[in-house]
């Protein structure tokens, strides 16, 4: 009966992480796109907003070490059976796509991001507009796949239900 029970806290801290990493994720995105909303305007309360999202990155990392720390903790408590289910090897997988999007070209992006605007040249539109692309194409995925780890989790399969 304990182990039930822990199971289930730990499960909701590993929700909790989930929601930290995908909110902020999420807020990171509408942020992104207020920033070139108030930018492509001439608005200089979009510089207001780069210390603001300089800091979402740690809030992801926290949200990160809750979902592996939980995640590995449950693990051991069903004694690795998840393992051989198709769901949580999908589930991985695209934890690990999430991860790796985030740091090959997440993190890269965002500071050659927070660099140019540094500078704030008079061309910064036209100096940026590759980069906006690119980080309006990292940002989707990530949403997407979030979008999907929770879909796998939620509506979990075996084999056997075809």
């Amino acid at each position: 009966m304990r182990t039930h029970i822990f199971l289930r806290i730990l499960l909701t801290l590993h929700i909790t992480g989930i929601v930290i990493m995908a909110g902020t994720s999420f807020i990171d995105y509408f942020t992104f796109k207020l920033f070139w909303k108030f930018a492509d305007h001439g608005d200089n309360r979009s510089l207001g907003l780069l210390p603001l999202m300089s800091r979402y990155g740690e809030f992801v990392r926290l949200g990160g070490v809750i979902i592996i720390v939980t995640g590995l903790l449950m693990l051991l408590l069903v004694k690795g059976v998840w393992w051989e289910q198709p769901w949580f090897k999908i589930k991985m997988a695209l934890v690990a796509m999430v991860v790796l999007n985030g740091v090959l070209f997440g993190n890269k992006l965002g500071t050659k991001f927070r660099e140019v605007v540094a500078y704030n040249s008079t061309d910064l539109i036209q100096q940026t507009a590759d980069l906006r692309i690119q980080l309006n194409r990292f940002y989707i995925l990530q949403l997407t796949l979030f979008f999907v780890i929770v879909l796998v989790s939620v509506f979990k399969f075996s084999r056997s239900e075809g």
